[in-house]
């Protein structure tokens, strides 16, 4: 299939990029199946950004509805999905109480992802816990971010994480276009897990330790009989 695009002057055909690369409509990170420069050229469009719908729903609201827009080059906003600043293609939302922004390609994300043998994690609009990869819950103090999630709650990806780990692994030699790049997540989640429960313990155990420090201080400044410290190891201890 063929399309024709206005930033650029040859024909674009469906195929696999060979390559992640930043898309000419949205300027964001793409791999797989795109647009490509028929005649050669560094350019490739994702499939949503060379093919548009006019309208959509946004994908967690029964009555929201987003139409397609070329903002130019200073659209103000950030996308709900990934956190990323808009900056041309995007759909915006068409309510008067809320602005909701999207890249097209934000809405090509698989709706489940496997991690691991029995565990798939499941896309929602905010993450349920920290992300396995950025550590964090949100992906920007304005910006919940969508995120995969576990059914236990326990397990999540940020969207753009995904993204940034597969340009990672490209980067480092192990991503060819055409293979699955989710299948990334399956190869990493035994680590990113394991180091997310280190974390959580190592936390733990650094909780435990100052409570220890804390009764301390409180039974030598009770037995030294000091009521300025004793004040501040009960404030200590109560605050842990």
């Amino acid at each position: 299939m063929e399309i024709s695009h206005a930033s650029h002057h040859h024909k674009l055909v469906l195929k696999h990029a060979n390559c992640p690369y930043y898309c000419g409509g949205c300027d964001q990170l793409g791999f797989g199946l795109s647009y490509v420069c028929s005649n050669g050229c560094n350019f490739f469009l994702h499939q949503q950004c060379g093919r548009p719908t006019t309208e959509i729903k946004y994908p967690f609201s029964q009555v929201c509805v987003m139409k397609f827009r070329d903002g130019g080059s200073g659209v103000d906003s950030s996308c709900d999905a990934c956190g990323k600043k808009i900056k041309r293609l995007h759909y915006r939302c068409t309510c008067s109480f809320i602005k909701r922004n999207l890249h097209p390609s934000c809405l090509a994300y698989e709706k489940t992802l496997e991690a691991a043998f029995g565990l798939t994690l499941h896309l929602e609009k905010e993450a349920a816990t920290n992300c396995l990869h950025c550590h964090k819950n949100n992906v920007s103090s304005k910006i919940h971010g969508w995120a995969y999630v576990s059914s236990c709650r326990t397990y999540c990806y940020h969207v753009s994480c995904v993204k940034e780990i597969i340009n990672q692994n490209w980067k480092n030699g192990f991503f060819t276009g055409k293979s699955d790049p989710f299948l990334t997540i399956k190869e990493r989640f035994p680590e990113d897990k394991d180091r997310m429960h280190q974390l959580v313990e190592a936390q733990r155990e650094g909780r435990t330790r100052k409570r220890a420090e804390a009764v301390l201080s409180l039974l030598f400044n009770v037995i030294t009989g000091n009521p300025v410290g004793l004040i501040g190891s009960a404030q200590s201890y109560f605050s842990k």
